[in-house]
Order: C-alpha cells, then sequence, then structure tokens
C-alpha cells in the first residue's frame, strides 16, 4: 500500500528522508531527539539499524553501549526495544544475547 505522505518519485522521497534525518541529528551524527511522529521514528530506526553491524552477538549491556554511541537522548533501552519490536533485532529469550536479524533470518 503507498503511503500517502511519500512522494511518488523516488528522489524526491529520497531528499525528503535526507531532510528530516538531517534536522532528527546533531554535528556527530548522533540521533539528537527522540521523535513524536511514527514515521519519523521508524526514519531514525532505520538510520540507526545500518549502523549496526551484522554476525555481532551482543549482551544486553555490550549493546546499549553501542546504541549509546549512535544518540544523545540517554535512551538505549528504548532504541532496543523499538529494534526488537520491529524484527531488526533479534534476541535470546532471557535477553542475555542480542543480533541484527539478515535476510535469511
Amino acid at each position: 500500500m503507498n503511503d500517502p505522505n511519500t512522494p511518488a518519485d523516488p528522489m524526491l522521497a529520497l531528499r525528503k528522508r535526507s531532510r528530516i534525518l538531517e534536522r532528527l541529528l546533531d554535528d556527530r551524527g548522533r540521533v539528537a531527539r527522540w521523535p513524536v511522529r511514527r514515521a519519523q521514528q521508524l526514519l531514525v530506526l532505520d538510520h540507526i539499524a545500518a549502523q549496526i553491524e551484522d554476525g555481532i552477538v551482543w549482551n544486553e549491556v555490550e549493546l546499549g553501549h553501542m546504541l549509546e554511541q549512535l544518540h544523545a537522548f540517554n535512551d538505549p533501552a528504548r532504541i532496543r526495544r523499538e529494534l526488537v519490536d520491529l524484527g531488526i533485532l533479534a534476541r535470546k529469550r532471557d535477553g542475555s544475547a542480542y543480533w541484527k536479524r539478515t535476510a535469511e533470518a
């Protein structure tokens, strides 16, 4: 289903996403604040997910430290939960290990 807020021209859509993301990042490329709008939250999560390496398994503390480097609003638990809920990250049932899901997983 087409999102009515997404321009039909792919280049226009990319430029729009880029402008929004630019407003949400600080001068170090970290997410400066958690956006209110869900579409912007998903954009931020996509940006963060793109920076997470494949093939690495983290414990909760290690993942938290890595996520802290990607945002400036001090809420790695929110980001971790969102990434797991969206299926971007997988985790063991007891939360002892997290990893980035691949297309095959």
